[in-house]
């Protein structure tokens, strides 16, 4: 127990299940609320990817005042497929995945009760020391989490920067956010916006009915952009794209998924994907073509204005694009979260034999490469 906090961790699926409630509550009132430290979220990834990725186990640290749920850190570890001498990793559920199928979730963190930050992140740092584990791995936190401030956080821990997610304030309306933008943005954003209209185009969002069939155009246009550059595309991983409908399945028709098309004569030419937390959307996954015929010039930068009108008008006042560089991300916003991983490692025997196996490994590519050349 510490500063009269009991920890429980749970490592069994029955016993994660009967959280569903206390959990839920957690969520609403957490200042640290977001898309990926829902349960369902959690609940979806560990059906599709556990299988694959999470043979090391859950390992989920709750901490408990008295019969309410004060925090939770949503843990597993990833034990290397199973092999004898894997290095056991300790890693945020939904992440750990490998590149081509991973859902880059942003914002993880501990999740807690209002005014317990500092409190629930010594009482997790030490349920977490208390594990058997070789190295850590949490990524996509906060800047500002309490994890990273801890006193008793795992000895060598380092913190990196991954990135700065851009942000459009949408305090006061959308016209106000506009205000926000330089001039010549601004310019152009309402330009773009008129030759929506001129060419009869529309924003729609889909109603529950409708979800399914907006995904399917999410897909269609998404990988068509991405084989357009001999790309694979997200969604040509099946494990990314079983989530995702099964998410959409969860959250339709409850205000939590978005799913909002540019459509012109009923056919989609843009569709963006995201999340409603709170007062506050994520934007996820786009798919963007180009709507021939017409005079619009950014299908995929107007689009997102359009969203964005839309969901102010239902109080969402931050719209964040998530981690990314490109160029219309950073015109169109005003402000900007980073996020950071933790890492640490323990020097046990397989951490040991795991860096010997990668140096070999290294120096036969090197020889090779030496060999090849000859």
């Amino acid at each position: 127990m510490t500063d009269g906090l009991t920890t429980r961790v749970v490592e069994d699926e029955t016993d994660w299940d009967a959280l569903r409630g206390p959990w839920d509550a957690l969520y609403r009132s957490s200042p640290r609320a977001s898309t990926p430290l829902d349960f369902q979220w959690l609940r979806c990834w560990w059906e599709v990817y556990g299988p694959a990725y999470g043979l090391g186990g859950l390992r989920i640290i709750t901490l408990w005042r008295g019969e309410t749920l004060a925090a939770v850190l949503p843990l597993y570890v990833d034990g290397g497929k199973g092999a004898a001498m894997a290095v056991r990793c300790l890693r945020f559920l939904s992440t750990g995945e490998a590149e081509y199928e991973e859902t880059c979730p942003d914002y993880l963190d501990l999740l807690h009760l209002p005014g317990e930050g500092a409190a629930c992140a010594e009482a997790a740092w030490a349920a977490v020391n208390g594990l058997s584990w070789d190295t850590l791995e949490l990524l996509d936190l906060p800047g500002d989490s309490p994890l990273r401030y801890a006193g008793n956080a795992p000895p060598g821990m380092k913190v990196a920067s991954r990135g700065v997610c851009p942000v459009a304030n949408l305090e006061g309306g959308f016209e106000a956010y506009l205000q926000q933008l330089s001039y010549k943005t601004r310019k152009r954003a309402r330009q773009e916006i008129r030759k929506v209209e001129q060419a009869g185009a529309q924003m729609q969002l889909a109603t529950p009915d409708e979800s399914a069939a907006y995904f399917e155009d999410l897909v269609r246009l998404h990988q068509a952009r991405w084989t357009s550059e001999g790309k694979a595309g997200c969604f040509a991983a099946p494990r990314f794209t079983e989530f995702n409908r099964r998410l959409i399945d969860a959250w339709s028709g409850t205000g939590r998924v978005v799913l909002a098309r540019l459509a012109l004569a009923n056919e989609a030419y843009v569709v963006l994907y995201g999340f409603v937390t709170g007062a506050k959307f994520d934007l996820y996954q786009t798919g963007v073509g180009t709507v021939e015929g017409t005079a619009i010039y950014s299908p995929g930068t107007v689009s997102n204005l359009l969203l964005m009108g839309a969901l102010a008008d239902r109080g969402v006042v931050r719209y964040d694009f998530l981690r990314g560089e490109s160029a219309y991300k950073k015109s169109l916003t005003s402000e900007g979260c980073e996020l950071i991983s933790l890492h640490c490692f323990r020097g046990s025997v397989r951490t040991m034999v795991d860096c010997l196996v990668r140096f070999i490994r290294r120096a036969v590519r090197k020889v090779l490469r030496v060999m090849t050349r000859r």
